[in-house]
């Protein structure tokens, strides 16, 4: 094998001619949802990292996004994709697909979520006939798989149908609770993301589980305020800031928000969005709640960048206390 010289991010490496650009990402430990590729001033998929090859002489930049910034540049960046909106907006549970539509107009959302199923052989209307797909970047979910194969085949076919490349993974692991799988979560996210998927998985919780999803590659990490549909609200606080903390990709709090004032808090305790469906679905009036969603995650982000007050445990007064004509 010959060593050949090419331009990586401005300077000159040595490289191993014909290598590529998925195994050089590997030597260079760098997982390859996190990264975005441009190969002679052009943008790479990441289904063709496996197969494009560094030559001599080639240019490289490798570029990620970090956190940070001032509130007027307080980029919403998963796997490489720049998102306005931090509510990613689910799709299910809805009356009709007007109301859906109704809800996606008072959102607006930039991500929506969509489930992967049977092409009805028997006619009938499609559950999101009407609504134009083409507006938004689409997270398809892996619903209703109960083993990590069965994610996985659903991920491959939501690729073969021309969905993206963005998968939200989704293993359950009990019937009642639709809690996710630990270990079938984590085995799945790992094969997807070695297949070059933008892997959102689902956990629980679980801080140590978020950090070994993290690890494996995960573009962001969704953990649960509360099981999925209950619209409890948030049960774990502190668990849910631990993984903020403790993963270095978007933290977005999926399942079992029930009002806005919820999905304030997670974005003031630093989370990077919500996902929400049955709140948004089964509100008295769908379109005024996805609306409320939308504003308050808007605040919440907004008091996150602001920075809260030190918490204090002695009163102290608002205004002077000197100069009181006692």
């Amino acid at each position: 094998m010959t060593d050949v010289t090419v331009t990586l991010n401005g300077k000159p490496r040595r490289v191993v001619e014909g290598v590529s650009l998925l195994d050089l990402l590997e030597q260079l430990d760098v997982q390859p949802s996190r990264v975005v590729v441009e190969h002679n001033r052009e943008i790479r998929r990441r289904d063709d990292f496996a197969k494009t090859v560094v030559r001599a002489g080639d240019e490289l930049e490798l570029v990620y996004f970090v956190g940070g910034g001032s509130p007027t540049d307080d980029a919403f960046v998963v796997g490489g994709r720049p998102l306005r909106s931090r509510l990613i907006h689910g799709t299910g549970k809805y009356a009709s697909n007007e109301v859906l539509a109704h809800c996606l107009t008072a959102a607006q959302p930039d991500m929506i979520t969509v489930a992967i199923r049977r092409l009805n052989l028997e006619g009938g209307r499609s559950e999101l006939e009407g609504i134009d797909l083409r507006r938004y970047t689409l997270l398809p979910n892996t619903a209703g798989a109960t083993t990590a194969d069965g994610a996985i085949r659903l991920a491959r076919l939501a690729r073969a149908a021309g969905f993206s490349d963005f998968i939200k993974v989704e293993v359950v692991g009990d019937e009642d609770t639709l809690l996710p799988d630990p270990q079938a979560t984590l085995e799945a996210t790992r094969q997807l993301v070695k297949e070059g998927f933008i892997v959102m998985p689902y956990t629980s919780d679980d801080v140590v589980q978020a950090i070994r999803l993290y690890e494996a590659g995960a573009a962001a990490v969704m953990p649960g305020a509360a099981p999925i549909g209950t619209t409890l609200g948030l049960q774990n606080l502190l668990n849910l800031e631990l993984i903020v903390s403790k993963v270095k990709v978007p933290v977005i709090v999926d399942a079992g928000l029930g009002v806005p004032s919820e999905a304030a808090r997670c974005l003031e305790l630093g989370a990077a969005g919500v996902l929400v469906n049955t709140a948004i679905a089964r509100a008295k009036n769908p379109p005024e709640m996805a609306r409320a969603f939308a504003e308050a995650v808007v605040a919440g982000r907004r008091a996150f960048n602001a920075g809260r007050a030190h918490i204090g445990v002695k009163a102290v007064a608002s205004s002077p206390v000197e100069g009181i004509p006692v």
